[in-house]
Parts: structure tokens; C-alpha cells; sequence
């Protein structure tokens, strides 16, 4: 699977399945205490959403040791050995995960264990998440007991180590009897979230992707949890270790000569991660790309973005939640990055920014089985196709009053004769958007995975294939 650790693909994650255990786009930041980003009061240095501590030593050639504490979601979660693998893969020999993790345990055992499993292995990096297990009716912790236990443990490795950089992370929330035996659970990770405001630690706050997937996708929380509580390793690979990647501000891994595609997933109803699935193999077998899946908005940001030849948007749903964001996307597109659209009309409609880049904003669709018609046989995406039948969704849009639409086909049926795709130039950047692709029905339609894939060579500047 290529997600943010650039696994060799999707199928090859799953084999770890019997080993290790993993947006609607969010409207929150989850590595971010506030807009201006987080602050690690241990090194004295900022450090937003996308940079940490961590990389930067590891870029500077320091060797790092990591340990990772906290309850069964570490000890058996794939996301720590999926870390070490996106680590190892960009630093060799360079980078130590330790697991101190601990099934069943909770912040009490934390700080009766410290000095042995945390304070003795001198960590550079401590990730620490206890909020799940404190929130165990049986184990009668408090949020104000929970939060004393949290505190002690970071007094403790301040004093001991000052320059370990600490981070707090919620992780996903628990279903069925596990959220009867864990009521509170919420009131115990916003607790994470204040004591990492207030003391200045990053945050990774998983939970707020975890439940809008919850909310929006059970079906597909359900096959990432299926006991309920512990994420198998797609659902790490997809949600956790994606978000704790791009919060980190781990590069991808280099890929010379490829097409780097960065896939903003995780927002409305839209089934982004079955999209995935079908686009992932798709473009592997060109040759051509490396795609990587994020639900982090923070993704967006200079100068993360840069690594990246191509962002694509899959879905409705959305906001920016802050400027950089926003900006980050417009400078990269202007600059002559490539972007790409698909059914996302319907996304960020708060931003006139998105809108000039995409061209064009939902106002309402029908849907049923129709035919699209080629306008443009000339141009390098549709130059080779002839008109074809699909059953989708038929999105009409608003187009922004600076867009000058280039429609590449339409669809024909009755009065219903609306653009589905089109391409413009925005500075030195290229965009591709089609309206198409709603579900599964459009997805395994080979002219609309041709048409997909040859709209993401013409973004990136490449001849189409």
C-alpha cells in the first residue's frame, strides 16, 4: 500500500494483517495545538504541524531513539512497527523504536513503569497515549487522577531528559461494549488535548479522524476496527500511521523519474478509501507513480507540499482551517504543481480558492445511467477515447467567474447536456477535474479509470499513456 510510509502497495499491507494491526475532510488540524502550531517547550523550538524535533535531527544525520508508551493500541498496534518501517526506509540505522507499550495497562501503571520502560532507554522521541484505558470504568481513574498520572510522567522525563521531545496522541474511539465500559472516553483525550496546550507537547489527535470516519463511513471503521477497539494494520496504515507521518513531517520516499501523487482522503459520505483501492493498483501498474493517502488538511502546507507532484482531491466535504492551508495549495498549483479533481466539486465550498482552482462548484445532481460524449479529440487526455456509457452521478456546477471552461467531454441525456470534465492552466500549474466518479459502478468503468489516469499524467506535466 502507498500511504504516507510508501509501502510497495495496498495488497502487500495486508499481508502484515495476521502480524500487526491503522475525512468528509476534517475541519481540524490534528497535529496543531492552535494556528500557529505546536510548541516543544523541552527544545525551545516551534514546531508546526508537518515539522517535528525528530525529523529535523534525523535529516541532520542524528542517530534517534523512539519509544512508544502507552496501552494495547501500542503494544499490538501496526502503527508502531509501521513507523519504524517509514523511518528505516528513509534513515537507515538511524532510527530506534522502542515499544513500551503495555495491553491493559493505564496511565497509573505509566508511572510505576516510567523509569524502566520509558526514562532507561533514553528516548529522543516518547510518544505517550493512556487516554482509552484511563477511561475504563473497572480501573476507577478520574480525568483529574488521569491527567496528575500524565503530568507526573512528563515532569518526570523533563527533568530527567530535557531534551526529549515528548508527544500526546488520542487514538481512535471504541465501539459497542467497549464504549459502554469507556463512557467518558471523549472527556479523557480532550484532557490529552489541554495538557498539550497548556504545557506546550505536540499533539497527534487521531481521535478526530477516527470518529468522523465513524460517523460518516461505518462501514469502513468497521472493517479498520472490527473488534471494536484495535485498528488492524489497514486501519493503521490508513488513519493512524498516515496522520502520525504527515504530523511528523516525514518526507516521501524518494522516487526518481516517478510521479509523486499525494490523494487528500477523509472527508464527507464518500467512499474515499474504497476509491482508493481502485486507483492505488491502477496507477502502479503504469510504472509511472507513487501515490500517497492523507487525511490531514495540515498536508496542504509549504513546505510539505513540495514534495509532491500532484495533489488530488477525491470527494465532497471540507474546510480550510487555516490560511497556510489554503495558500499552501494555491502557491503549489501556481508554481506548477499539478492538481486534480475528481467528483470534489462538491468540497471546500467556503473557498474561493478552490473554487478558481477547480473551476467549477456543485449546485445540484440527478443521477442513473447516461452517455459521455468527447468534446475535445484533440487533447493529450481524451485524444484517444470515443463516447462511451457510465452510471454515475450527474453533477451540475456553478464555474467561477475567472475560469474560462475547456470542457474535455459532457454527458448526453434529454436537456441534461452539462460538462463532466475539463483541464485549465493556472500559472505554471495544470488542473484536471472531472465530476465523475461517484462509487464503486463509476470507478470500475475502464474509460473512466483511463480517462483518471491520463488526467493525472497531463497535471504532472507528463504525455499521457
Amino acid at each position: 500500500m502507498r500511504f504516507l510510509m510508501h509501502f510497495e502497495h495496498k495488497t502487500q499491507l495486508r499481508r502484515y494483517t495476521a502480524v500487526i494491526l491503522a475525512f468528509l475532510f476534517l475541519p481540524l488540524p490534528v497535529g496543531s495545538i492552535d494556528s500557529t502550531g505546536t510548541r516543544n517547550v523541552n527544545s525551545g523550538k516551534n514546531f508546526p504541524n508537518g515539522e517535528s524535533q525528530l525529523v529535523n535531527n534525523l535529516k541532520a544525520g542524528k542517530a534517534q531513539t523512539i519509544v512508544t508508551y502507552g496501552t494495547s493500541l501500542t503494544s499490538g498496534g501496526a502503527w508502531v512497527q509501521q513507523l519504524g518501517q517509514a523511518l528505516e526506509a528513509r534513515w537507515p540505522g538511524k532510527a530506534k523504536v522502542i515499544n513500551s507499550g503495555a495491553g491493559g495497562m493505564w496511565s497509573t501503571w505509566g508511572v510505576e513503569n516510567l523509569d524502566t520502560r520509558v526514562l532507561a532507554k533514553k528516548p529522543d522521541t516518547l510518544f505517550i497515549e493512556f487516554g482509552i484505558n484511563d477511561a475504563y470504568l473497572d480501573y476507577k481513574t478520574t480525568v483529574i487522577s488521569a491527567r496528575d498520572n500524565l503530568e507526573n510522567m512528563i515532569q518526570r522525563v523533563q527533568a530527567t531528559k530535557p531534551d526529549t521531545e515528548i508527544v500526546l496522541m488520542t487514538m481512535n474511539p471504541p465501539v459497542g461494549n467497549h464504549l459502554k465500559a469507556r463512557p467518558d472516553i471523549k472527556k479523557y483525550y480532550e484532557m490529552y488535548r489541554q495538557v498539550a496546550k497548556v504545557q506546550g507537547l505536540k499533539l497527534i489527535d487521531h481521535a478526530v479522524h477516527w470518529e468522523r470516519v465513524l460517523e460518516h463511513n461505518t462501514n469502513v471503521f468497521h472493517r479498520y476496527v472490527p473488534d471494536g477497539i484495535h485498528p488492524n494494520a489497514e486501519g493503521c496504515g490508513d488513519i493512524t500511521t498516515s496522520t502520525l507521518l504527515n504530523c511528523l513531517g516525514v518526507p516521501p520516499i524518494d522516487a526518481p523519474g516517478k510521479i509523486k501523487v499525494l490523494m487528500v482522503g477523509g472527508r464527507g459520505s464518500h467512499d474515499w478509501s474504497g476509491f482508493y483501492d481502485i486507483l492505488d493498483p491502477l496507477l502502479e501498474k503504469t510504472g509511472d507513480f507513487v501515490i500517497d493517502l492523507t487525511l490531514e488538511i495540515d498536508s496542504l502546507r509549504a513546505p510539505y507540499i513540495s514534495n509532491y507532484d500532484v495533489v488530488l482531491f477525491y470527494g465532497p466535504g471540507g474546510d480550510f482551517t487555516n490560511p497556510a492551508q489554503e495558500k499552501g495549495l494555491h502557491d503549489f498549483v501556481k508554481k506548477g504543481g499539478g492538481l486534480a479533481g475528481i467528483h470534489a466539486t462538491d468540497a471546500f465550498k467556503k473557498s474561493d480558492v478552490f473554487w478558481r482552482l477547480l473551476g467549477g462548484r456543485f449546485t445540484t445532481h440527478r443521477g442513473g445511467e447516461f452517455t459521455i460524449r468527447i468534446m475535445d479529440k484533440g487533447h493529450p487526455v481524451t485524444a484517444h477515447f470515443d463516447d462511451f456509457r457510465i452510471h454515475d452521478e450527474t453533477y451540475q456546477n456553478e464555474y467561477h467567474p475567472k475560469f474560462k471552461l475547456h470542457s474535455l467531454f459532457r454527458m448526453d441525456r434529454g436537456q441534461e447536456q452539462q460538462s463532466m470534465g475539463w483541464i485549465q492552466n493556472y500559472g505554471k500549474g495544470r488542473v484536471f477535474n472531472t465530476t465523475l466518479g461517484h462509487d464503486g459502478k463509476a470507478w470500475k468503468n475502464e474509460e473512466f479509470q483511463q480517462i483518471v489516469r491520463r488526467g493525472l499524467y497531463w497535471a504532472a506535466g507528463r504525455e499521457p499513456k
